[in-house]
């Protein structure tokens, strides 16, 4: 059953998270929050459900990450994995960093086998790029940044736990 945020579009996008100690639910919610709508907004037409899930659990738990298609549902699920003890050792830039690379390297892996009418799989990666570099986020010093998600490398000039 989806949330019902995402009902009344054709292509129902979200990120979930599950996660312990760490920023990873923040950053996860700055990435939904952003996204969710732009998605919706330009991928109405497509007839697709694409669920993210970001889980940064204790090691111990020894959770994998792993791409499935449901096909009866018309469903991509990215359900992502990272471990707790190398999470809490991160500062949030590098959390950030660190997340939004696995989260494109597993929308990549994904979308590379799935063909959905009416998506370009690169123009939606594209997009999401995109859409994440526009998430701006006040510095203490109340300089807006940009440019902050899906980055080459880590922005150390950045506040380290914005």
């Amino acid at each position: 059953m989806l949330p019902s945020n995402l009902k009344g579009y054709d292509m129902h996008f979200n990120i979930v998270t599950d996660t312990a100690g760490s920023k990873v639910g923040e950053l996860a919610n700055e990435l939904r929050n952003y996204l969710i709508p732009r998605v919706h907004n330009t991928y109405a037409n497509v007839d697709v459900t694409i669920l993210v899930g970001f889980r940064c659990l204790p090691k111990s738990y020894k959770r994998r990450s792993f791409i499935r298609y449901i096909k009866k549902d018309n469903c991509l699920a990215i359900d992502i994995s990272v471990e707790l003890e190398d999470y809490i050792k991160m500062y949030k830039i590098e959390q950030r960093y660190h997340l939004g690379n696995i989260f494109i390297e597993y929308l990549r892996k994904a979308l590379i086998k799935r063909t959905f009418e009416g998506l370009d799989n690169e123009e939606f990666i594209d997009n999401i790029i995109k859409w994440g570099k526009e998430i701006s986020i006040k510095m203490d010093c109340g300089q807006i940044k940009v440019e902050n998600w899906f980055r080459d490398e880590i922005d150390w000039s950045s506040d380290l736990d914005k």
